[in-house]
C-alpha cells in the first residue's frame, strides 16, 4: 500500500480523536501497572508531559466505554471493576482555569477569601452536571445500562432531583427544583453565569451566589448518595470523578499571585472527604504535587494510602535493573503499530511494524565508519614518542576500523599515564580487547570523539534500540521522534510520486532524531521558569560534552552526567529544589547511587533527558560513574547559566582546557 501521510502528525491525539478512534489507538500496556485507577478509592495519577495520563483517564469516560462495546472489542478494565460511572472535568478544556482571569470580589481585599470558595462551588456544579450526563449517556446503551442496572424511569429520576434539592449540602441553592430536567437546567445556568462573569460578559455574579456557595465535594457526595437511595444506581456502583491537568492550577498565579495554591488545596479537600461512594482520579504532572498537598483551611496534608493512592507513571515506565519489568518497549511498539493502522497502513504491509520500519541500526563499528567518512585516519591522534612502528600500526587500524583504532589509542594513553616508563609494543596495544567492560564503557565516548575529529559533524542515531532509548520511557517523545523521522523520510520522495513503505534509511532516521532533539530543547522554555532551566541545561551539556571530547585517554567515560552527595543537597535547599524542578519538568533524569569512594555515602546522579543528548552531542547510554561535583560547583554552574538573574546580565563564559572560568564583557 502506498501512502504520503505522516501517521504521527498529531502528537496530542487524546484532545482530538473520537471515541471510536480511541478504541483503535489505545494501548493497554499500562493497564496492569495502573490498577488502583480502576478500583474504588482516590488516586493521584502523576507523570511528566506525554506519559499517558490523559489516555488512561479517558478510558473511564462513558462514551469510550460504549465505543468498545460498539466495536465488539473487550473493554480493557473489565477484569478490574466495571461497576462504576465515570465523570469529571478537564481543567483546561472545560475552562476551569478561567478563574485566573478575574477578581472574584468587589472589594479586592476579599478576593483571597472568596475566590477559592467560588471555585469550589463551580467545581461542585460541574461535577454533578457531568454525573447526570454520564448516566444519560450510559442509559442510551443497552449493554452498559443492563450491566450497571441503571434505573431509567423518568419518575424515579425526578424523585432523585427533588431529594437532592432538599439536601443541606446545597445550602438552599436548589430550592424549587423538583425534576431531573429542572436540576440540569439549574446546574447549567449556574455554570454559564460563572463563565459569563469570568469572561467579563457581566459585571458581577448573581447576588444569590454570595449566600449559596457550596462546600467542595459535599454536593457531589450528596448526589452519589441520593442516586443510590432513589434506586437510580445500585448500591455497589461507584462514581469515579476525574480531575485532569491539575497542574494547570499552578498557572493561575499569573494574574493573581498566591491564589493558585488555594485552588489546589480545594481539590485536595475534596479528596480528604473520603466519601465511600465517590472516588477522585487526579491527573497531574509531578511538579504540581510537591508541597501542594495541604487541605484548604487547615494545616493538614493529604496522606498517601489513607486519603489517596499514588500511581507514578514515570516510575512505572522507567527502566530498572530488572529488565523484565521494563514495559516501555512493548508499549512503544504497540502505539507505533496502532498509529500506522489508524492512518490506513494495513498490518500485512508492515510485518513486525517498528522493527520492520526502523531496523536494528548499524553496529558501533559501522557507525564509526559512517561518521569517520573519508578521513578515517583522523580517528586517531598519534604522538612522536610512540615511535613510527606503533603510529603507523595505529593509523592502519583506524583506516580499516576507526572505532578499533580510537580504542587502541586510548588504551596506549592510559597505559602510559599509569606507568610513564612503560614500554609500548605491538604485542600489548590491543590488550583492551580482552576487557569486555572496558570496551563497552568507552564505545559511545569514542564515537563522539571520532565524529568530532573526522567531520566535526553530528553523531548517528538510528534503529529501534536507539529510538526507544532516546524516548526516555516517554510515549509522547517516542511519537515525536517518529513524527520527525517520518517527515524526513517524506521529504525524500518526489512530489509527483508515491513510495511504498520499507525500512527507513539510517541517515534519514538520524536527521529526524536531530530535528526531534532540537524541537524538545526549544520546548523547555514553554514551562514555568523554563528559560532558566534551558540556560542551565545548555551550560552543563556544553561543559560535559567538552570534558568528554578532551578526555583523549577516555579515562572517565561516564562524564555525560554529574553526581552530588545527598548530604550536600540537604544543606542547600535552593539548589536541591532547582534540580528537582528540572527533573519534574522532564529536562533532567535522576536516580540514587552510592559513591565509588570508601565512605560509601549516598549520592544522586543527574543526566540530560535522553532526547536532548543528540542536540548536544552527548551519549544517551550511561555505563560508568558520572562526573562528581560539589554543591559549590553546582552553584557556580547556576550562576554562569544565569539562574536567578536576568538574561541580560549573564556573564560571558569561556573555557580553559576542561575547566571553566567566568569573564565579564571587559574580559576581567
Amino acid at each position: 500500500m502506498q501512502r504520503r501521510i505522516n501517521p504521527f502528525n498529531e502528537l496530542y491525539v487524546t484532545e482530538s480523536i473520537s471515541s471510536s478512534q480511541f478504541v483503535k489507538i489505545f494501548s493497554p500496556a499500562l493497564i496492569r501497572n495502573a490498577e488502583p485507577l480502576f478500583l474504588p478509592g482516590n488516586v493521584i495519577l502523576s507523570g511528566v508531559q506525554g506519559s499517558g495520563k490523559s489516555m488512561l483517564l479517558d478510558l473511564l469516560k462513558p462514551r469510550v466505554r460504549i465505543a468498545y462495546s460498539e466495536a465488539n472489542v473487550q473493554y480493557p478494565i473489565d477484569e478490574f471493576n466495571k461497576r462504576f460511572i465515570g465523570a469529571g472535568i478537564n481543567l483546561i478544556r472545560n475552562r476551569a482555569i478561567d478563574f485566573g482571569q478575574r477578581q472574584m470580589a468587589k472589594d479586592p481585599s476579599e478576593h483571597e477569601e472568596v475566590a477559592p470558595l467560588f471555585f469550589a462551588d463551580f467545581l461542585n456544579h460541574w461535577l454533578v452536571m457531568d454525573i447526570l450526563r454520564s448516566i444519560e449517556v450510559l442509559s442510551t446503551d443497552a449493554g452498559a445500562s443492563t450491566a450497571l442496572q441503571l434505573d431509567t424511569d423518568p419518575s424515579h429520576r425526578d424523585a432523585f432531583a427533588a431529594k437532592l434539592a432538599s439536601s443541606s449540602a446545597w445550602l438552599g441553592s436548589l430550592e424549587g427544583v423538583t425534576t431531573w430536567a429542572g436540576l440540569k437546567e439549574h446546574l447549567g445556568t449556574r455554570i454559564a453565569a460563572y463563565f459569563a462573569f469570568l469572561n467579563f460578559n457581566r459585571d458581577a455574579l448573581p447576588d444569590e451566589f454570595n449566600t449559596t456557595k457550596t462546600s467542595v465535594g459535599e454536593p457531589v457526595s450528596a448526589a452519589a448518595d441520593a442516586l443510590k437511595t432513589c434506586g437510580i444506581t445500585p448500591q455497589d456502583v461507584h462514581i469515579f470523578l476525574q480531575i485532569d491537568q491539575y497542574e494547570e492550577l499552578c498557572r493561575l498565579e499569573g494574574l493573581y499571585s498566591k491564589f493558585g495554591p488555594l485552588y489546589r488545596q480545594m481539590v485536595n479537600k475534596a479528596l480528604g472527604l473520603r466519601n465511600p461512594s465517590v472516588s477522585y482520579r487526579i491527573g497531574t504532572r509531578t511538579y504540581a504535587l510537591e508541597d501542594d498537598l495541604f487541605i484548604y483551611g487547615t494545616t493538614a496534608k493529604l496522606e498517601r494510602d489513607r486519603n489517596y493512592k499514588h500511581v507514578d507513571l514515570d516510575s512505572v515506565l522507567r527502566r530498572r535493573e530488572n529488565v523484565k519489568s521494563y514495559i516501555f518497549p512493548a508499549f512503544a511498539k504497540d502505539v507505533f503499530a496502532k498509529r500506522l493502522a489508524l492512518a490506513g497502513y494495513e498490518s500485512e504491509d508492515l510485518p513486525n511494524s517498528l522493527d520492520h520500519v526502523l531496523g536494528e541500526g548499524p553496529t558501533p563499528s559501522e557507525r564509526a565508519k559512517i561518521v569517520a567518512g573519508k578521513t578515517p585516519q583522523n580517528a586517531v591522534a598519534i604522538e612522536p614518542e610512540w615511535g613510527d612502528e606503533i603510529n603507523s600500526t595505529l593509523i592502519r587500524i583506524a583506516m580499516d576500523a576507526p572505532l578499533e583504532g580510537r580504542l587502541t589509542e586510548a588504551w596506549i594513553r592510559q597505559k602510559i599515564a599509569s606507568s610513564p616508563q612503560s614500554v609500548i609494543n605491538l604485542g600489548t596495544i590491543s590488550d583492551w580487547k580482552k576487557k569486555t567492560w572496558w570496551r563497552k564503557e568507552r564505545v559511545e565516548q569514542a564515537l563522539i570523539q571520532i565524529a568530532g575529529r573526522c567531520r566535526r559533524q553530528r553523531m548517528l542515531w538510528s534503529g529501534v534500540e536507539d529510538i526507544i532509548q532516546l524516548s526516555g520511557s516517554n510515549i509522547l517523545v517516542f511519537v515525536s521522534i517518529c513524527q520527525h523521522i517520518w517527515n524526513a523520510w517524506l521529504r525524500t520522495m518526489p512530489m509527483d510520486s508515491s513510495r511504498e513503505i520499507s525500512r527507513i534509511e539510517d541517515d534519514i532516521q538520524a536527521l529526524g532524531v536531530h530535528e526531534a532533539s532540537t524541537h524538545w530543547y526549544t520546548k523547555i522554555p514553554e514551562e514555568k521558569d523554563g528559560n532558566t532551566r534551558q540556560r542551565f541545561i545548555s551550560f552543563v551539556a556544553n561543559l560535559l560534552e567538552r570534558k568528554m571530547f578532551l578526555d583523549v585517554a577516555m579515562s572517565y567515560p561516564g562524564h555525560s552526567g554529574f553526581s552530588v552527595a545527598l548530604h550536600e543537597l540537604d544543606l542547600d535547599p535552593e539548589t536541591r529544589r532547582f534540580l528537582e524542578d528540572a527533573v519534574d519538568y522532564g529536562a533532567l533524569f535522576d536516580s540514587p547511587h552510592t559513591t565509588k569512594g570508601s565512605d560509601r555515602k549516598p549520592r544522586r546522579k543527574f543526566y540530560l533527558n535522553p532526547i536532548l543528548t543528540p542536540h548536544f552531542r552527548l551519549p544517551h547510554i550511561r555505563t560508568k560513574e558520572p562526573y562528581y561535583v560539589s554543591v559549590g560547583d553546582l552553584r557556580k554552574w547556576m550562576q554562569a547559566a544565569g539562574v536567578g538573574t536576568d538574561s541580560s546580565t549573564l556573564q560571558q563564559r569561556t573555557y580553559v582546557q576542561d575547566e571553566f572560568v567566568w569573564q565579564d564583557e571587559d574580559g576581567k
